[in-house]
């Protein structure tokens, strides 16, 4: 199957192109935004391969939470190209691909409780709490504490109120910055790539709920935008 995947949802546009038996993966920090680089990156990556859109078979996107604008071009560049050529998408949340991650580093088939961490910016964070486990040689991933935004410390609180009360032992912790670590000691320090999709479509058990079409896909920012912030604080 040939893939091409992106995501937007920090500093970096990343696109990853697999073709046949042959990868590419490129990204440009963010000097300009994302609108002015995403499409030449995209079309930097076809053309080195000599194949247009029409040669792809499904697009896959990494989704939020993270910067509302770099969610909402890159959605919008990926259903665009969804609905114009009729395929899919595989679209998936940073923190779900991120406990994946998490999850696969640990190299066993025994169900895990894995906490990502993604910097939020102003000692805030997004997190949530995921249980994975291995069924028939799959993955499967269930979200079991909607992810949420809030000063790094509470969120600690949060996460570790939420694991006494329902009797969960062991939390792992993924996060993608070392910012936080005189609250996380023990931890994974990674943030996804698009090229991480790949893997994880393959892997996974319940990948139904991630694939959508340009009209069923929506940005998922697990937080209100500054404007809509302001706006509400102005009522």
């Amino acid at each position: 199957m040939n893939i091409l995947a992106i995501d937007t949802t920090t500093r970096n546009a990343c696109v990853f192109l697999k073709y046949k038996d042959e990868v590419i993966e490129k990204n440009i920090e963010n000097n300009i935004t994302h609108s002015e680089k995403l499409l030449p990156l995209i079309d930097d990556v076809l053309t080195k391969k000599n194949i247009t859109l029409d040669d792809i078979d499904m697009f896959f996107a990494i989704n939020g939470p993270g910067s509302f604008t770099g969610i909402r071009i890159g959605l919008a560049t990926i259903k665009a190209f969804a609905q114009v050529k009729e395929k899919k998408i595989f679209c998936v949340p940073s923190t779900d691909l991120m406990a994946y991650s998490m999850y696969k580093s640990l190299n066993t088939d025994t169900p895990q409780y894995i906490v990502p961490i993604i910097n939020a910016k102003n000692d805030r964070a997004y997190y949530g709490i995921y249980e994975i486990k291995t069924l028939n040689k799959k993955i499967n991933i269930e979200k079991i504490k909607e992810i949420n935004n809030d000063y790094i410390d509470l969120a600690k609180e949060d996460i570790e109120n939420f694991a006494k009360e329902n009797k969960i032992s062991n939390l792992k912790y993924i996060t993608d910055t070392s910012d936080f670590d005189t609250y996380i000691k023990d931890r994974l320090l990674l943030y996804p790539k698009p090229s991480m999709l790949i893997t994880l479509y393959e892997d996974l058990l319940n990948k139904d709920k991630y694939i959508f079409d340009a009209y069923t896909l929506n940005g998922y920012y697990a937080r209100k935008s500054q404007a809509e912030r302001l706006k509400n604080e102005l009522k």
